[in-house]
């Protein structure tokens, strides 16, 4: 069995040499294709350090995208089972054997992995990754409808290119349209032990920009097409429910507390749901990962989920009503390499 491993890059001079060590001493059975999505930085000249260690380098012209850049690295592909990871992730040794078990079960055509903040020594990067751990392994993503992840993803090449490859028009959320496309056509797995290190936002603007688009591209899907599935409704019903409680909470407390109670407990029942639920199973997976930063993380992770779920409701909201992909921003990944690459030149000015 052989893997193609696409790994789309733009502007990913700081981060993807390391990607690219932890790469190249996976097993044989490989090929590494790196997509260079016409970056403007030295992303280039540092892929090209790898040539002759096995890497392929694919230069795109024009920025299209992630899902364009792995459709090129597709095309090129040559091996069995195509996986996908990001150009600023580090994997695991046993990375690929544990994709391979999978596929030796009958019927598998996709696996999915999990993923960890690699910049944890921010908190807020840690208590978002702790907060997907959470979701992600110890619920083994049974509330989140899709088990694939751009970040750490493995699916058999003929399956993919049969089903057209990755979406280009699914702009934030071509995992999740793949996902859903492939569970129609055979099994989809996830394995909560296959981990990889990856960049994880480390501001609440940033917070709020990945999960708001995100939500913005969910709210794209059910304009297009109301899917009826009830996990992809669960969260964004959940957050109303709870601005819902809380405005009549308000509303009737003028009535007295006859009137106030019934909503005043929906509210705090809820809330405490998406907040003191959270704190003691972060405290087991920090317990687990050996976290220094603990009481620091621990009180993020009583913000963190409220925060982060009005985000994506709000972005499916206006997903949902404006109905338009003209709005679509940078990710808060080119921020981040547009603030560092202005942090090295100020450096070098002074």
């Amino acid at each position: 069995m052989k893997f193609s491993i696409l790994v789309p890059a733009y502007n990913e001079e700081q981060s993807i040499a390391s990607c690219l060590n932890s790469l190249i001493v996976l097993p044989d059975n490989k090929e590494i294709i790196v997509i260079d999505d016409a970056s403007t930085d030295l992303t280039v000249q540092t892929i090209e350090r790898f040539l002759n260690r096995g890497i392929i380098l694919v230069r795109r012209e024009r920025n299209g995208g992630r899902a364009a850049a792995l459709n090129s690295g597709l095309q090129r592909s040559t091996g069995d089972i195509v996986v996908t990871t990001d150009a600023d992730t580090v994997v695991p040794p046993n990375w690929l054997q544990r994709f391979e078990s999978y596929f030796k079960q009958q019927g598998v055509v996709a696996v999915g992995g999990a993923y960890q903040a690699r910049n944890k020594e921010k908190p807020l990067a840690n208590a978002v990754s702790i907060l997907d751990q959470i979701l992600n392994g110890m619920f083994k993503k049974s509330v989140i409808p899709n088990k694939l992840s751009g970040v750490n993803s493995a699916i058999h090449r003929s399956t993919l290119l049969n089903s057209g490859g990755f979406n280009e028009s699914s702009w934030w959320n071509e995992d999740s349209e793949l996902g859903w496309k492939l569970k129609e056509i055979g099994k989809v797995m996830y394995d909560p032990d296959n981990m990889v290190n990856t960049t994880y936002p480390d501001t609440w603007t940033d917070i709020w920009k990945r999960k708001f688009y995100w939500g913005y591209a969910m709210g794209l899907k059910f304009k297009k097409q109301v899917p009826y599935n009830i996990r992809l409704w669960l969260r964004p019903l959940l957050f109303m429910a709870l601005f819902m409680s809380l405005l009549a909470f308000w509303v009737t407390i003028p009535c007295g507390i006859n009137v106030y109670l019934v909503p005043g407990s929906i509210f705090f029942i809820l809330l405490s749901t998406l907040t003191v639920f959270f704190i003691p199973l972060g405290m087991i997976v920090m317990l687990r990962n050996g976290d220094r930063e603990f009481f620091k993380t621990l009180s993020l992770l009583a913000i963190l989920p409220v925060f982060r779920e009005f985000a994506y409701t709000y972005g499916m909201y206006w997903g949902f009503c404006n109905g338009h992909r003209e709005m679509i921003k940078s990710t808060w990944k080119d921020e981040l390499h547009c603030r560092g690459t202005k942090d090295r030149e100020k450096n070098i000015s002074v």
